[in-house]
């Protein structure tokens, strides 16, 4: 006796239950007990077993192991040998075509096929073969594999006789038979695992059809049958395709920034999902663009890949890269060239690459002033006095100090001072404090304490002008001879 082909796709349990009738038997199950063959290896498509049947059916064993189905995961159902096929199945209904089932009701159970792989996908609502919606019924026995289709064969015959309702299977739809067709295998999206194209596909065509930051509560099953129609033509074409798709749907975000809230509602479809193995490549490509769209401040990892990011051209990045000052380099750029930006805006990075080589380690006079621990005022009087020489001099207002001189200036003025003693300490007074009671400079005392030779005292535990002082014995003499400096300066 000649048994026919399996059909594409046909899973093992619709092609067994057809060879088991055309031999005389009752299901599956008898045909498992003649040929002593384990019924769940054999669903599942072991290789001794599909090769024994393969055998007395006279058909290619390759070919059976693509009906194959793998419950061994509690939570996606393996399609086939290939374990990237793995997608979400309800055990709960059980689907079927309708046309497919031609022939059943007379007894011709060679061209009849009762189940195919791609019926099982939930994202899948149509038969590719026929362009005819599923038709779903309640199975005897709730499972995502059903051995024996025996008893719903009444159950079956009884829904084929509903009215059929055609329509043509969608982008997403027939990409799921080619897949388990094995028609295509050298394809970016055909290393993805199934499932996870189903759900990249649904979210992007929500993307594009709602927009990212949409409600996207309340969505039908044929509103999301049309979002994988979207977002499959955009997988297929493989992550340049992605890219694109995403710079017109995402963009830049907030300051070019702020990719979390540029994504919207598809951030936490991916950032939740980054840690298992089967969205890997999808969170790849997806960081790879944020990587060369967005400029990152701190952040490295985005959907849990590490990510450099685009080179920033803010002012303070750049000042950052080239080690100089901020508030320095914006001031040349207010008084040189007119060019007036804040922190966070971004500038010419070729300019500021020729104002490194002037500007590296010098400090604005606020920034030198703190480093001293003094006021800016105090400041501007010991470069008045010329006690304190700029390294660098841009105009009249604005100069620039470097660290090396301001720690020349404590240790040339301020070694002088001795440290008091512990039963003296407080027999002097802050230099700051006596420069103002008395009207007088800090820089001419500091001059009037050279000349005298003795009255100033440091406190090594602080740092700066703060830890000066003067002894209250000598403070008179000290101001007095500050005051005659300043009359004859």
């Amino acid at each position: 006796m000649t048994f026919p082909a399996p059909h594409p796709r046909e899973t093992i349990a619709s092609y067994g239950y057809r060879i088991a009738k055309l031999s005389g038997l009752s299901g599956l199950p008898e045909l498992a007990h003649l040929f002593d063959l384990d019924l769940r290896a054999l669903l599942m498509g072991d290789p001794l077993s599909l090769k024994r049947l393969a055998d007395y059916t006279g058909c290619d064993a390759q070919t059976l192991a693509k009906g194959a189905l793998d419950a061994s995961n509690p939570h996606r159902l393996q399609l086939g040998a290939d374990r990237r096929n793995r997608v979400q199945c309800c055990p709960h209904s059980f689907r079927f075509c309708p046309a497919c089932l031609d022939g059943l009701a007379d007894g011709d159970l060679r061209t009849a096929c009762l189940g195919r792989t791609d019926w099982l996908v939930d994202a899948n609502h149509v038969c590719a073969g026929h362009g005819i919606r599923l038709i779903t019924i309640s199975p005897h026995k709730t499972g995502r594999v059903h051995r024996d289709l025996s008893p719903m064969i009444p159950r079956l015959l009884a829904a084929q006789a509903m009215p059929w309702q055609a329509s043509q299977p969608t982008r997403l739809e027939r990409y799921l038979a080619e897949r388990l067709d094995g028609a295509h295998t050298e394809r970016w999206i055909d290393g993805v695992q199934l499932d996870v194209v189903v759900h990249t596909a649904e979210v992007f065509g929500a993307m594009a059809m709602r927009g990212p930051k949409a409600d996207w509560k309340g969505i039908s099953s044929d509103e999301r049958r049309e979002h994988g129609h979207v977002g499959a033509e955009v997988l297929v074409g493989g992550p340049a395709a992605i890219k694109d798709f995403l710079r017109q749907h995402v963009g830049r975000g907030r300051l070019g920034n702020d990719y979390h809230n540029a994504f919207g509602r598809a951030f936490n479809e991916f950032y939740f999902r980054k840690d298992q193995p089967a969205y890997r490549p999808i969170c790849a490509v997806l960081a790879e663009y944020v990587g060369e769209t967005f400029r990152f401040t701190g952040q490295e990892k985005v959907f849990g890949i590490r990510t450099r990011g685009v080179e920033p051209k803010t002012l303070r990045s750049l000042c950052e890269r080239h080690g100089i000052g901020l508030k320095i380099t914006a001031q040349v750029l207010k008084e040189q060239h007119g060019i007036w930006r804040c922190a966070s805006h971004e500038v010419d990075p070729d300019l500021i690459a020729r104002l490194a080589p002037m500007l590296k380690g010098l400090l604005n006079t606020g920034d030198a002033a703190r480093h001293l621990g003094t006021s800016i005022d105090v400041f501007r009087g010991l470069i008045g006095d010329g006690l304190l020489v700029p390294d660098y001099r841009f105009n009249d207002r604005m100069a620039g100090f470097s660290s090396t001189t301001l720690d020349a200036f404590l240790t040339e003025w301020c070694e002088v001072g001795k440290m008091p003693g512990k039963r003296r300490r407080g027999d002097h007074t802050p230099i700051s404090i006596v420069a103002r009671a008395n009207r007088v400079r800090v820089s001419r005392l500091l001059m009037a304490a050279r000349v005298v030779g003795k009255g100033l005292y440091r406190d090594r535990r602080k740092c700066g002008l703060v830890g000066l002082s003067i002894g209250n014995s000598h403070a008179a003499a000290l101001v007095e001879c500050a005051r005659s400096c300043s009359k004859a300066g």
